[in-house]
């Protein structure tokens, strides 16, 4: 069901969770580039953190920093269209994969963020969101498999040189988190129509229907 569907008490929550995920988000990005610069002034001249990889990094995380800020100002305002949510966690979805991407594809432990991204959902009080995200995520790291394999390996070259082909072991580690943000998502599905018959049921307690005459 969409924001439209959603009585008063679940619009008021939804809109609350998109508040705090906004701020969780802005201080995920923080920590991150904290950790980066921290990172960058350690290394030497010569280390790959620096140069391009670091200007990339820089560029990203303003322009997700920039998301951070409009939604934040819309949110402020009361500004909550059914088309926002989605919107922010597809948008999220995609930082997440280029971030993935920079670091070098599939193998970056930053596909981890997935996670987070498929549990967000929850607080929306959207079931069609959260399907959304989980779809986007592994959407996502299917992407960054092929990344890896089609684009800094090369297409030809990664199937004529078997050195440089991904193990059968890891590849069954990837199907794994394929099959483990599936299920994350069918948890995050449970929980939102758990939340929803909560707050249906506390709506009926506090508006009570009136006694026929």
């Amino acid at each position: 069901m969409d924001t439209s569907e959603l009585t008063d008490l679940e619009r008021s929550e939804a809109w609350g969770g998109e508040i705090r995920v906004n701020l969780v988000r802005l201080v995920a990005i923080v920590l991150f580039y904290g950790r980066h610069l921290i990172e960058v002034m350690l290394s030497p001249a010569g280390s790959a953190v620096r140069g391009r990889y670091h200007l990339a990094v820089t560029m990203l995380v303003v322009v997700w920093t920039f998301e951070c800020v409009v939604l934040h100002r819309w949110l402020t305002q009361r500004i909550y269209a059914d088309w926002m949510k989605f919107a922010a966690v597809l948008w999220d979805a995609v930082m997440i994969t280029c971030l993935c991407a920079i670091a070098g594809g599939a193998r970056t432990p930053l596909v981890l963020l997935y996670f987070p991204l498929i549990v967000s959902g929850t607080l929306r009080m959207s079931l069609r969101l959260v399907y959304v995200t989980t779809a986007a995520a592994m959407l996502g790291y299917l992407f960054l498999l092929g990344f890896y394999a089609w684009y800094l390996v090369g297409f030809h070259k990664y199937y004529a040189t078997p050195e440089l082909r991904i193990p059968r072991s890891e590849e069954a580690i990837y199907l794994l988190a394929m099959l483990a943000m599936l299920v994350s998502g069918a948890f995050a599905a449970q929980s939102v129509r758990k939340m929803r018959r909560m707050a249906h049921r506390r709506a009926s307690i506090q508006s009570p229907e009136p006694e026929a005459t």
